[in-house]
């Protein structure tokens, strides 16, 4: 602003002071004028201090991230490989009930309460990783529509027949951002199950688990993956010849 525009925005502001004055009092208007000018300067202060103390924040997390972002790319590192088991210490509010076990001995999890459940996995996210979810095949009629995501996006699922297991293939694509993968499925139902055979609780149930596995994803089995899913194909899945009831002893698993 100029010197001829800040003395023009001058006498502008002064005759509309002049027209809000008129004929009152003139010491007490400049009196009141000015305790609010002061208020206002006084809020504005207030604020002030605030954004400066919100940017002293921004500018240490920066630096944090300046000085820790090359330790975390170095731990993430070489991340490209995991297995879940059933067998292994879940957290209920991951979407996971208490571990059962087969006739056999075959460590297995329902699902539930409800129908989504999630891993929350350290990898490394600089290439492309194939991870498979396992299923006991007498699980077969409780997981066909099964989806899954990571990211926000919607991950594909490739339906495979492995030994006596079920399995749903898919790839979870590079990504810039350092941190935390959360893989999450959605099962497709959930079925009722009494919580004890002497009780009348139920429970809800999603599908059997069995194992998570994750590794670096090789050219070939990314290829193959896009093309099944570009040409919506899905290896046959064999009927079970007998599924247990819901919470029961499943069928042998190996």
């Amino acid at each position: 602003m100029t010197d001829d525009d800040k003395a023009s925005h001058l006498k502008t502001l002064a005759r509309e002071i002049r027209e809000d004055l008129g004929d009152q009092n003139v010491l007490d208007a400049l009196a009141r004028e000015l305790a609010a000018q002061r208020l206002a300067m006084a809020q504005l202060q207030e604020q002030l201090a605030g954004l400066r103390s919100q940017l002293q924040t921004v500018v240490l997390v920066q630096k944090s991230r300046d000085i820790l972002l090359p330790q975390a790319r170095a731990d993430y590192a070489g991340r490209r490989q995991l297995t879940v088991e059933a067998g292994m210490p879940m957290a209920p509010d991951h979407g996971f009930h208490a571990l059962e076990r087969d006739g056999v001995g075959n460590a297995f999890r329902w699902t539930g309460p409800t129908q989504t459940f999630h891993f929350d996995v350290h990898l490394d996210r600089t290439v492309p990783l194939r991870f498979v979810l396992q299923l006991p095949m007498w699980g077969a009629e409780h997981a066909q529509g099964l989806r899954a995501s990571s990211d926000e996006q919607t991950l594909p699922l490739l339906q495979r027949q492995g030994h006596r297991v079920l399995e749903f293939e898919g790839v979870l694509f590079p990504r810039e951002t350092l941190g935390l993968t959360r893989l999450t499925f959605i099962a497709p139902r959930l079925s009722s199950a009494p919580v004890d055979a002497e009780e009348t609780a139920t429970r809800q149930l999603g599908v059997p688990f069995l194992r998570l596995t994750v590794s670096e994803a090789e050219p070939d089995e990314v290829d193959t993956w896009r093309r099944a899913m570009e040409h919506g194909r899905e290896t046959p899945t064999a009927r079970p010849r007998a599924e247990p009831p819901a919470g029961g002893e499943p069928a042998t698993v190996s």
